[in-house]
């Protein structure tokens, strides 16, 4: 199969090298398996291997011709820059391409796939040009190369690169596995200097060819470049090398001054690349062709495929960064005009990050909030890392707002980095207050994503309840859309539907969130966004409890699925949570925390801070290091601002239920007190945290009690129900009612035994866990008996029985919250001094303590000094 296009779709490359037989020789004399053209710029890589190329070719060879450009940030996205051409060129179908992208993003290790789609079919050979561009996945790719190679006896690989590469280690080149072609190699003779001014030379030029190649060192774009700077100076420059390098990206440009080909460049040098269409729209010029082909014969360029029937151009890196500095400075207007037209041409071939740039730079904002929609769908590292903010920074702050994508695209950036989280608020506020006047001119998609948008900004920005209207909102909208084979809905449904079950999920909305997740997942199609989705019905289910349905979606997931180093990443947050829930369950706690290696990335920055920090102190307290990991927590919640995802909701009750939890298990009643003070729309999150107060005090009778409020308050989940419940019996027992305990625990083991979920065991007292098991085993419960068999001792104790207190005494006591001195109480309470004394030293004998501050601390712990939290 041909290399290039048909003849005619790449303008003659009349002159643009002289043929350098020696060179192409040493291509095809005994080729090694991989060949390795490594020089800096201008030394003719390219073009030596288009011409070795474009010759004579053996029988049934495919060549497939890959251009890289920047952007190329790992081995899978390397794989499908060179699956992507394939297609363009020919050698696969749309169909079939579609498939191995697909099959290379789903495998962690590409070089299965590559092998599979290889072998057997003929001689191959990949070119990789400006191999530079892969940068940091250069070692990984490297390695891909060298395996696929070595797997494929009909496999050639031919890259040109001006970076350093692992492919031409010395031990290699020994073996006979890479051959390296250098600057040494690919540097003009004497004769070849003289050979391509004899061609292309002016007079005086041609006339001191011997110094030209001296003070050049045979550097083939240098000598280019004198052929024709020289022309109009009748004298060589110096000889410093960095004035040669100078010429290139400067004189080449300023000979061209004042004519067509001058102006041609102008418009055309702003895009990375361009054909004779793009080409045509940025210049006017309907006949493009001989004025590219003389830009190419004088070594500005080269012709790369690109598309299966249309090659595109591309500028000497050099000259192309000097003529738009240029550009931007003398003429600002045409620069933005070309860069508009560059970027909508990039955007419409799905070259969405290299369009995003240009747009920005055109002022297009329009233009570059549609973009930033197509990354987001097309690569999650847009809203998990900060790798736009370079672009996005240069936004003046007042377009941002006026442009709501924008302005999320920037909040995102800066809320992935630690650093400038507090940053990003005034940019999400922009998308979360979003109004009807934003959407009005969208169609379908667009206004369905920036619904789903503000969504998810309004829980990024603290406003939870708004958050769940607004998703109500969008899901109200989706419904009434008849998507039919829009193809941009199917892409965007799974996304936003996620967004949406969350903020039901995230403000109490438990059953809400499941259903509207639960159609995420089924709505889901691509492999990367099902696992992205089921990840959410993980996380979301283990924390409410439904630990057997949270293990089914786990078993769904395909680890091969995952892009690469994504299960690592905020995508998968949830599912992390998940399993490190599930492994809970089992008290597994050193397993748990393991969940968590390797994401640092997300640890910090991710909204579901509240949820990750409550499995690891459930670990850290199973495993009996709960005091540093309260602290930590503690603290973090004192910040200004706090941690990301903490707020007036579901996560953040739950997380201050568990440290109230903790901090009883290490004595500190007063600290416990103090956050189950807090104000909450979630009370029933603290139902646990309550009954414990009151068991560690020594008032089982008062807990017991307690469990009818408690359990009418709202936010329950599955897992605080099953723990009240358990609780409940505990305290039940320890008062004598053991009808009542019995009732409780068979409501506590009916729950483990519907939805799985056990962790909370660990929040009982150790001694009554085990008078929980022999009641159990007394009663014949084997159904608790079963939900109870576990090896553990709980952090917690269990406390020491405790007198209750008359009605005046807890009259007095609170009093002496506020007045230290008994003529104060008495005065309050309306009772003589004597009588303050004797209820105080009635508490004292009861309570076995001998002090204002010991009754107080002990008032606290049985809740006593405050009416509990308050529903706002």
């Amino acid at each position: 199969m041909a290399a290039f296009p048909p003849s005619g779709r790449v303008p003659d490359a009349r002159g643009s090298a002289i043929v350098r037989s020696r060179l192409l020789a040493l291509l095809d004399l005994d080729p090694a398996p991989i060949t390795v053209l490594q020089a800096p710029s201008g030394f003719g890589k390219t073009t030596l291997v288009r011409q070795w190329a474009a010759g004579e070719r053996p029988p049934g060879e495919r060549l497939v011709w890959v251009a890289l450009n920047a952007g190329i940030e790992s081995d899978h996205a390397f794989w499908t820059t060179v699956i992507a051409s394939a297609r363009r060129l020919g050698h696969l179908s749309p169909e079939r391409a579609d498939v191995v992208a697909n099959d290379v993003d789903a495998h962690h290790d590409p070089v299965p796939v590559l092998r599979d789609l290889l072998a057997g079919k003929g001689p191959v050979v990949l070119v990789f040009d400006a191999y530079e561009h892969v940068r940091d996945a250069t070692a990984q790719v490297d390695d891909d190369i060298l395996r696929l190679t070595a797997l494929l006896p009909n496999l050639r690989v031919v890259v040109t690169t001006r970076a350093a590469t692992s492919l031409a280690d010395p031990a290699r080149r020994v073996r006979g596995d890479v051959r390296l072609v250098t600057d040494d190699d690919l540097q003009f003779t004497a004769e070849e200097t003289a050979l391509f001014l004899a061609e292309h030379g002016s007079d005086i030029v041609r006339g001191v060819a011997g110094d030209l190649h001296r003070d050049t060192r045979g550097y083939p774009l240098a000598i280019r470049a004198a052929s024709l700077a020289l022309g109009a100076r009748s004298r060589l420059p110096s000889r410093d090398s960095v004035e040669w390098r100078t010429i290139v990206a400067q004189d080449l440009s300023a000979q061209l001054d004042d004519s067509l080909t001058s102006e041609f460049v102008r418009d055309t040098v702003l895009a990375p690349y361009f054909d004779l269409e793009l080409a045509q729209a940025l210049t006017g010029i309907e006949d493009a062709a001989p004025v590219v082909a003389e830009l190419e014969w004088n070594g500005f360029g080269r012709w790369v495929p690109y598309l299966a029937d249309r090659p595109v151009f591309q500028y000497v890196d050099s000259l192309r960064d000097a003529v738009r500095s240029e550009l931007m400075t003398s003429d600002p207007d045409r620069y933005r005009r070309g860069a508009g037209i560059a970027a909508t041409w990039l955007y419409e071939h799905d070259e969405h990050e290299l369009a995003l740039e240009l747009a920005v730079d055109a002022g297009r904002y329009e233009l570059a909030s549609r973009i930033f929609r197509s990354v987001v769908l097309s690569s999650p590292e847009s809203y998990t890392t900060d790798h736009l903010d370079l672009q996005l920074s240069r936004i003046p702050r007042a377009v941002l707002m006026r442009h709501p994508m924008l302005a999320l695209a920037r909040g995102l950036a800066l809320l992935s980095n630690p650093a400038t989280r507090g940053a990003a608020v005034e940019f999400l506020v922009r998308t979360a207050d979003q109004t009807s006047d934003d959407w009005r001119q969208l169609d379908r998609p667009a206004s369905f994503f920036q619904r789903s948008a503000k969504t998810a900004c309004l829980r990024y920005v603290g406003r939870y309840l708004e958050s769940a209207a607004a998703g109500q909102g969008a899901l109200d909208y989706y419904d009434d859309i008849d998507i039919g084979d829009d193809r941009r809905m199917v892409e965007l449904r799974a996304m936003g539907l996620r967004q949406i079950g969350y903020s039901f999920f995230a403000v109490g909305e438990i059953d809400r969130g499941h259903e509207v997740i639960s159609r995420a997942i089924a709505s889901a199609t691509m492999p990367w966004s099902r696992n992205y989705t089921l990840v959410y019905g993980v996380g979301l289910s283990a924390i409410d409890g439904r630990s057997r349905d949270a293990a089914e979606i786990a078993r769904l997931v395909d680890p091969a699925a995952w892009p690469r180093d994504h299960a690592h990443t905020f995508v998968n947050s949830l599912g992390r949570i998940g399993n490190a829930m599930l492994k809970l369950d089992d008290f597994d706690f050193t397993g748990a925390l393991a969940e968590y290696d390797g994401c640092e990335s997300f640890i910090h920055t991710a909204e579901f801070w509240p949820f990750l920090t409550w499995t690891m102190l459930q670990a850290r307290l199973g495993l009996g290091e709960g005091g540093a990991e309260a602290q930590r927590i503690a603290d973090a919640l004192q910040r200004t601002p706090g941690p990301p995802g903490i707020g007036d909701n579901l996560g953040t009750s739950m997380l201050r239920g568990l440290l109230a939890v903790a901090w009883l298990a290490h004595g500190r009643s007063r600290d416990a007190a103090a956050l189950l003070r807090v104000p909450t729309r979630w009370p029933g999150q603290l139902a646990s945290a309550q009954m414990l107060t009151r068991l560690t005090a020594g008032d089982p009778a008062g807990a017991f009690h307690l469990v009818p409020r408690l359990e009418a308050q709202p936010g329950h989940s599955i897992r605080s129900r099953t723990s009240l419940a358990t609780l409940g019996a505990a305290a039940a027992l320890r008062a004598g009612h053991t009808d009542a305990a019995g009732a409780l625990l068979d409501r506590a083991a009916a729950l483990y035994d519907e939805h799985g979920a056990r962790a909370l065991l660990l929040h009982v007292p150790g001694a009554d866990l085990k008078s929980l098991r022999d009641f159990a085993h007394t009663t014949d419960r084997p159904g608790a008996s079963s939900y109870l068999a576990v090896d553990l001792v709980g952090p917690v104790d269990a406390g020491v029985a405790s007198v209750p207190l008359t009605g005046q005494e807890i009259a007095v006591l609170r009093a002496t919250l506020d007045h230290p001195r008994r003529s104060q109480v008495a005065a309050v309470l309306h009772l003589s001094p004597e009588t303050v004394k004797s209820h105080m030293r009635s508490i004292y004998r009861k309570w076995g303590i001998n002090s204002r501050e010991a009754a107080i601390e002990r008032g606290i712990q049985l809740g006593l000094l405050h009416d509990g939290p308050q529903r706002r």
